[in-house]
């Protein structure tokens, strides 16, 4: 393995265990733990937390899908025949799939949770009995696609660290 490979695995791997694993911890730890804490704190939590936490979603998921289609053009020539031919290609290219669908709806998701905080920011006071039922609707949406998000980028890990196993 070249050096260069190398470099590309690296680039490829720690953002993508930084996107799976702050996936995981959103949808399994945090939002489960802000929907117990009620809406007068969970609304100041999310708004500090959001853009961190988008720019850390964002910023490791574009690096381990850019860097991973990089390597895999590095790694077999001519890719396109490895892809359709091979059962390492199918793997390569599911997990890819897989990756960019995970990717769409942690953006959803996190269009929800920037909806929440818009919501929390506009209050002066308790919120209305509307306002109060359009953030639990908008917390369990969001709840529900991280949720979903979080369990498809691990399935797309499992169909990535397989393909050199078939």
């Amino acid at each position: 393995m070249d050096a260069e490979i190398v470099i590309l695995r690296l680039l490829h791997i720690l953002p993508g265990a930084t996107w799976v694993g702050s996936a995981v911890f959103l949808a399994f730890v945090v939002q489960p733990a802000l929907a117990k804490t009620g809406s007068p704190h969970a609304p100041a939590l999310m708004e500090n937390m959001l853009k961190p936490l988008m720019i850390t979603f964002h910023g490791s998921a574009i690096m381990t899908i850019v860097f991973g289609t990089v390597m895999a053009f590095r790694v077999r020539e001519p890719l396109f025949d490895y892809l359709w031919s091979t059962d390492w290609g199918t793997m390569i290219w599911l997990g890819f799939l897989f990756s960019v669908v995970a990717y769409g709806i942690g953006n959803v998701a996190g269009l929800s949770n920037k909806k929440m905080v818009d919501i929390g920011k506009s209050l002066t006071g308790s919120p209305t009995p509307e306002q109060a039922a359009e953030m639990t609707k908008l917390r369990d949406r969001a709840i529900l696609l991280a949720r979903t998000g979080a369990l498809v980028v691990v399935i797309a890990v499992a169909f990535m660290a397989l393909a050199q196993h078939v």
